[in-house]
Order: C-alpha cells, then sequence, then structure tokens
C-alpha cells in the first residue's frame, strides 16, 4: 500500500457515550498517542438521554489537539482521518457546516434548548414507534432480526414527527446518524456511510436485501415502508431528510472510503491541515471489530477466511457482538445481516446485549458498601480502581471458603442482565433483569463483590445465548476478540472464556484503545482510497489494512476444569429457566 511509510500518520476519533478519543498510529500501526475528553449526557425523564452535537464536536477538538501535543508530530505528518462514533440520531437544519443550526429534540425545553439535538442511542422514548414498525411485518425487518428496536433511528424519527410541533418538525433539514455528522462537519459535504444508513436505517444495499419496490438498483430507502411507518413525507421529498441529496441520486460510502478533504473551518478547530483525507465512518463497534478481527496472533497474519471464525466482542456502555460471513445468515433476534458494512464483499451480524457496562456501574455504585469499599481502594498501596478492589477481594471471600474458584462464590446467588431490556437473541424490550439468592449479608463489601461477580457472569452467560444462536444458524465461531472497557477486567474475561470454552483475544492495541485504532484505520484506508481515485474500487483496501495494523497481545485461553465447566452448564440452565419464569409472571399479571 501506498501508505506503508512509517513518517505517514493516521488520525482516528471515537466518539462513544460519555467521551470523545483521538488517538494518533503510524502506517505500520503503532500507537503514538490517545487522549479523552469527557461530554455530558442530560436525563429529563426515565428513558430519555439527551447529548449535544456542538459539545460533542468542542470536545472532539480538544482531544485532537491533545493527542498532538502528546506525539509531538508535525500535523501535516497526518494523511487520514477516520471517524466512528454512537448510534444517536442528530437533527440539524438544512445547509453546509457554516450555515446549519442543531434543531432540539427535548420535550423538557418544548423543544428550544437547541444544545440538546441528539437523540442518544440507548434512549428509549419510541417505544410505541418501535412497536408499530414491527407490527408491519415488511420484509425490510428480516435484515434486522425481525423486530424493529427502539435504539434504532426509524423509531426515533417517527417519535419526533409525532410529538415536535408542527414548525420544529419542518425546521429540520437532516437526521444524521452520528458517525455521518461528524464526517458532514469535518468534509462539508453529506456522504452517508454504508454502515450507519444500513445497520441503523433500514437502508437496502447490496443483493438479498429484500423483495420491496420501488428502490433504484436495490439500493435506498423502500418508500412503500417509510409510507407504511407513517413517514410518507419523507418519502413524498425523495428522502432528503434522511439522506440529503435524495434517494435516487444517493450513493453511501464504504468503512473507510474517501469522502472528501478536511475543510479550513474544521482543519482550524481540530488543529489540523486542510485536505487531509476523511473517511466513510463506521458506528462505534464496528470500529472495534476493524481494530480487532484481523490481529496477527504470535506475528502470524490472519486470512479472511480464519477471520470469519472470529467474532469480535466490544464490550463498554453496552456490548455489541460482530461477526462475518460470505453469504447472508439470518437470525431471529440478531440484526443484519448487513451487507458490505465492514469489508464490502462481506456480510455483517449483529448481536448485542444493551447496557453492559454500565449495569455493572449501576449495580456496584448502587450498593450500599460502595463508599466503603472504593475507600479501601483508595487506600490500597498502590491504589487500585473500585473494579480491581473487587476482583483483588472476590479472591480474599474464595480462598476463606476454601473454594477452588472464585466462580463457585456465586452457588446460590443467580441473575439476569437485561436491566434494560434484551437485544439479542430475543429482542424484547419489555424484558429486565432479575437476581435470586439475595440474604441478610448481601450489603456487606463482600456482598458486594460476590454480586459484582454474579453480574459478570450473567453477561457472560448472555453473551453464550448470542452465540448459540448464531452457531445454531450457521455460523462457526472459533474465537472471540474482545475489546472496550471491560476487556481491561481480568475477571470478565476469564469468566467468559470459561463460560464460552473460547480463547478470548486481546488486542495489542490495548484493548480499550482498540475502537478508536479502528477509526485510525479508517484514516489509513482513506489516504489510499484517494490515492487510487474514485473508479478504483475498495477491494481488499480494509482488509489488508486491519491485517497490517493490528496483533494480539494475549490469548486467555478457557480452563479445561471439567467440575468449572459444569457449573456454568447448570447456571446457564437457570438463567434460561429466570427468563422464562419472568415470562410466566407477566402473563399472570398483565
Amino acid at each position: 500500500m501506498h501508505s506503508a511509510n512509517d513518517n505517514h500518520v493516521f488520525l482516528g476519533v471515537d466518539v462513544g457515550s460519555g467521551s470523545s478519543r483521538a488517538a494518533l498510529i503510524t502506517a505500520s500501526g503503532k500507537l503514538l498517542a490517545i487522549y479523552a475528553t469527557p461530554f455530558s449526557t442530560s436525563r429529563p425523564a426515565p428513558d430519555y438521554f439527551e447529548q449535544s452535537s456542538d459539545e460533542i464536536w468542542a470536545s472532539i477538538c480538544t482531544s485532537v489537539k491533545a493527542a498532538l501535543t502528546i506525539a509531538n508530530i508535525d500535523p501535516a505528518l497526518i494523511k487520514g482521518i477516520g471517524f466512528d462514533a454512537t448510534c444517536s440520531l442528530v437533527a440539524y437544519t438544512s445547509g453546509t457546516p457554516d450555515i446549519a443550526q442543531p434543531v432540539s429534540i427535548s420535550p423538557s425545553s418544548d423543544f428550544e434548548d437547541h444544545n440538546r439535538n441528539i437523540i442518544m442511542w440507548c434512549d428509549h422514548r419510541a417505544k410505541d414507534q418501535a412497536i408499530r414498525i414491527t407490527e408491519t411485518h415488511h420484509d425490510i425487518l428480516k435484515n434486522i432480526g425481525g423486530t424493529m428496536s427502539l435504539e434504532m433511528e426509524l423509531p426515533k424519527t417517527l417519535w419526533l414527527k409525532e410529538n415536535m410541533p408542527k414548525e420544529r418538525w419542518q425546521s429540520i433539514g437532516r437526521l444524521f446518524d452520528l458517525p455521518d455528522f461528524l464526517t458532514w462537519r469535518a468534509t462539508g459535504d453529506y456522504f452517508p456511510s454504508r454502515c450507519s444508513v444500513v445497520c441503523k436505517w433500514c437502508y437496502k444495499a447490496g443483493p438479498e436485501s429484500g423483495e420491496s419496490t420501488p428502490h433504484v438498483r436495490n439500493q435506498g430507502w423502500p418508500e412503500d415502508f417509510l409510507r407504511q411507518i407513517g413517514l410518507g413525507e419523507i418519502a413524498d421529498d425523495d428522502c432528503q431528510k434522511l439522506c440529503g441529496v435524495g434517494n435516487a441520486g444517493q450513493r453511501v460510502h464504504f468503512a473507510g472510503e474517501y469522502i472528501g478533504g478536511l475543510t479550513e473551518r474544521a482543519a482550524d478547530e481540530l488543529g489540523l491541515v486542510a485536505g487531509i483525507a476523511v473517511g466513510g465512518a463506521v458506528i462505534d463497534a464496528y470500529a472495534g471489530a476493524i481494530g480487532t478481527l484481523g490481529a496477527k496472533m504470535n506475528g502470524v497474519p490472519a486470512t479472511v477466511d480464519e477471520a470469519r471464525k472470529r467474532i469480535s466482542l466490544i464490550c463498554g456502555t453496552s456490548s455489541c457482538h460482530l461477526v462475518m460471513s460470505d453469504k447472508p445468515i439470518f437470525v431471529p433476534g440478531v440484526w443484519g445481516p448487513f451487507h458490505g458494512v465492514m469489508l464490502p464483499d462481506m456480510w455483517v451480524a449483529e448481536g448485542g446485549q444493551s447496557s453492559t457496562g454500565q449495569l455493572v456501574d449501576y449495580l456496584t455504585k448502587s450498593h450500599p458498601a460502595y463508599n466503603e469499599a472504593l475507600t479501601k481502594a483508595q487506600s490500597a498501596s498502590p491504589v487500585v480502581s473500585i473494579y480491581e478492589y473487587l476482583n483483588q477481594q472476590l479472591h480474599v471471600i474464595a480462598r476463606k471458603q476454601s473454594l477452588s474458584n472464585i466462580a463457585y462464590l456465586t452457588k446460590r446467588l443467580h441473575m439476569t442482565p437485561d436491566h434494560h431490556g434484551n437485544r439479542s437473541p430475543f429482542a424484547d424490550e419489555t424484558m429486565r433483569g432479575s437476581i435470586s439468592g439475595l440474604d441478610l449479608n448481601s450489603d456487606t463489601v463482600d456482598g458486594l463483590a460476590v454480586l459484582y461477580l454474579a453480574a459478570i457472569q450473567a453477561l457472560a452467560l448472555g453473551t453464550q445465548q448470542i452465540l448459540d444462536a448464531l452457531t445454531e444458524a450457521g455460523y462457526t465461531i472459533e474465537t472471540i476478540c474482545i475489546s472496550g472497557g471491560l476487556s481491561l477486567n481480568r475477571v470478565f474475561v476469564r469468566v467468559l472464556a470459561d463460560v464460552m470454552q473460547l480463547p478470548v483475544v486481546l488486542p495489542g492495541s490495548g484493548g480499550d484503545a482498540a475502537v478508536v485504532v479502528g477509526a485510525a484505520i479508517c484514516g489509513a484506508v482513506a489516504y489510499e482510497s484517494k490515492l487510487r481515485g474514485p473508479e478504483a474500487g475498495m477491494e481488499g483496501l480494509m482488509w489488508r489494512a486491519m491485517a497490517r495494523l493490528t496483533e494480539a497481545s494475549d490469548v486467555v485461553e478457557p480452563g479445561k476444569d471439567l467440575g468449572l465447566q459444569q457449573f456454568y452448564e447448570n447456571k446457564f440452565r437457570i438463567v434460561k429457566r429466570m427468563q422464562q419464569d419472568q415470562r410466566d409472571y407477566n402473563l399472570l399479571l398483565y
């Protein structure tokens, strides 16, 4: 590749649920610097999560400038930029970044606070709209497991139409997926990413993507679907509100594909040089997959065939499970298959768990013994995080009880992790978490540690349910490639390997950095794509970059203790029984 020059540097920008990060890598994959800047989230009502695109862009500018300072490099060395972000919905008026303005999506401010113009991915206000869309049974829904998730963009769009004052709704010129907002803000042109619109907007792309007509060369939003769900006025306007230049003339870009150069305004704000190649953006989970699925093992590059047997598990605020195939495989309750959203010629299925890291945080911080445990963690020598303290405490408790493995501490304590609904494999927003086995010692520090362990086990067992659904449908999964915050938790990684009985691969960039490194890889692809020119196509670019720029730092092999395997098999049975019991309770009460 032309970009294989270590004097070239690539920038990745990752926007997560609570912070933006910037990372700089060389053309050989060396991580030069990484920096994170937090931004705020407003929660005006239960299940409402709102953010500001201006605040997020400002945080990105801070992160990029800080990363440049840490790396101590000339900005002129940066040849490509890649963006990833959560699949949140951004509302704006029409126009270029110089003149367009954010539009409030916040009913608590009577839609007057334009600083709140983002409905976050985890916002569940559009529950009724999602149900109604599912009840259409339109054939496009088969590409999202048959059930419309209220975390996707069309239910949120329909909620805005039905709840905003008419004049405010009409003032919206464009609804962005957050990754596409970032590339628009950087280049001044709107070229939506295939990853965003196919995965979160029911945009049709690729072969076997549905039978509905009319559509253009099997591409675009099926207009009959938009009319059926109540968004006919958007279809009447050639989907301008969704894609800016019209459904008929639109072209969605592959991950990392060259979109355009960084504008003078954006370059000044970011501390960069105008004209740097900007690539097609991806959803944050897909950046994690880009940063892990091609990892070299013991210095040996992976082949695409090997990558088809790997699943990328991105564990952040929520968790996503991404697996590739060379043909479409449909799985009830699992999103996809989506064509060309990561590699141009591959299909991707996306399982998920809603609010996983968030669940661990919630259970820990709301526990009566949290402050006591935090004080002990901060007074330890050396000082450790609250979670590392709990990891250590689990081993102390197990030794006191003469247990051979900390897993057995939850012999009588069981949990289902569906506190924010079940994304996969049941696609049931109404499911809720449950805990069985609490006692009068549960409010102590030891009780907190064991409850924390039960939560980690519940998340791993939930992953087992997803992988079981995928393998039953026809996927072959032999390795888990993990990234995100929970990948830094050694107890979680160990439990995951033991529950799944599969090796867990940790990325060389560090688990929490793999997502933003994946964005930087998109920047490397953008530079190569620009050099190739618009007629050259994208075949092979992304995979070669993934295989060249990523490697494994460690592989955690599953334990071979047959007693422990049986223990987790029994806990898996208990989890499934608890979920069925909850369904039965709902039938009795409703």
